[in-house]
């Protein structure tokens, strides 16, 4: 079933969209709301996949119905409903998101025509994301079949769990990535500990060896280089005779180490600046969403701390001093080369409010948005 809210503070307009089209019978459940505060709350306790609303209606209006709903839930299609007097905010919506845009009147067959687009949209993109996230476990558990395989000397490959069992070493990925030599030996002796208190049990001593390995690997493609070299550096070290002695798995373990170590450093400068532009056009694309230093590092699994000293090394000014730039660079040029109103710029920026967003841009500019666009008409 496809979740359908229809936000609509004239009543007869409700009943008109409800109960004009069977709606159960096309899949949809239907949730109606009368203002923009019941429409919302409703879409923060129920999967809501598709939201009509009036783009005027008392005390939350559509517009400020679509960024905050927008907020709660990034998926969400939106169509608004409009008077001829609010087409030109109607139209500016769609900059909000918004999927479409119906004028008063229109039939019911207009709206259920928009609303199973709608629905077609969000059905073809939730299909690509669920095939993306197949082919991205398919190909884990590829690279993990090639791990065991690699390891099959060690002990029966049958009795090796290749699923994770501990959990994988973020610190060894950002030593990899960003710390000093001395960080990384005394890494690879506390690996070296833990090999020897699993040295009666092959098993968990292979979950330790497959933990490095996933890691390091993983650690280098997020660097930008072919895993095909990390993998080459792991098959030179192996032990070429059957009769492998525990000092030698832990010298493959040093030696594997020290070898991706310089390879990171070898072609870390291009690396690095190429990790920081794709930071950089990640955040001018999501800005408005509010992208943040925490979950840009999460998308990159690496610390906030560790991203924040790259971004200032790499960029020359900190995270959130980018962030902010952006905002007051596309700020001006709305102020400037629109007519929109102070709250639609405020909420086309992600901005909750306009006293808010205001406030910022008089704290961070030093004059208020009404004053910036007076001075550039007096000044024009």
């Amino acid at each position: 079933m496809c979740n359908l809210l229809i936000a609509e503070d004239e009543k007869y307009l409700r009943e008109k969209v409800t109960k004009n089209v069977d709606w159960e019978g096309r899949g949809y459940r239907v949730f109606v709301a009368s203002d923009g505060e019941e429409a919302l709350e409703i879409i923060r306790t129920r999967p809501i996949d598709i939201l009509v609303t009036d783009i005027r209606m008392p005390g939350m209006d559509g517009l400020e119905l679509t960024g905050e709903a927008k907020a709660i839930n990034p998926e969400l299609k939106i169509i608004v409903i409009s008077g001829h007097a609010e087409f030109e905010l109607a139209q500016a919506s769609i900059r909000l998101g918004v999927e479409d845009y119906l004028l008063k009147p229109f039939r019911t067959k207009r709206l259920l025509e928009v609303v199973e687009k709608a629905r077609g949209k969000l059905e073809k993109e939730r299909e690509r994301r669920r095939l993306a996230q197949q082919q991205e476990q398919m190909a884990r558990h590829s690279l993990e079949e090639r791990f065991t395989r690699v390891f099959s000397w060690l002990a029966n490959p049958d009795q090796f769990l290749s699923q994770p069992q501990v959990p994988i070493r973020l610190r060894l990925g950002e030593i990899l990535k960003s710390g000093t030599l001395q960080e990384l030996v005394e890494e690879i002796r506390l690996l070296h500990r833990s090999m020897d208190e699993a040295r009666e049990d092959a098993d968990r001593l292979l979950i330790i060896l497959n933990d490095v390995v996933i890691t390091t690997l993983s650690t280098i493609g997020d660097l930008g280089f072919d895993l095909e070299k990390g993998i080459g550096i792991m098959g030179k070290h192996l032990p070429s005779n059957a009769e492998t002695q525990f000092a030698d798995l832990k010298k493959w373990v040093e030696d594997f180490l020290f070898d991706i170590n310089s390879l990171v450093e070898s072609g870390q400068g291009q690396s690095m600046e190429q990790l920081i532009h794709s930071v950089k056009v990640y955040v001018e694309e999501h800005y408005r969403s509010g992208v943040t230093l925490n979950t840009m590092a999460a998308k990159l699994n690496m610390s906030p701390s560790q991203l924040s000293k790259l971004f200032l090394e790499y960029a020359g000014e900190h995270f959130s001093d980018y962030v902010t730039g952006l905002k007051v660079k596309k700020a001006k040029e709305l102020l400037k080369g629109t007519d929109d109103r102070i709250y639609e710029i405020a909420d086309y920026l992600g901005f909750s409010d306009a006293y808010y967003f205001s406030s910022w841009f008089k704290r961070t500019v030093g004059c208020s948005p009404t004053e910036y666009r007076e001075g550039l008409s007096i000044k024009g």
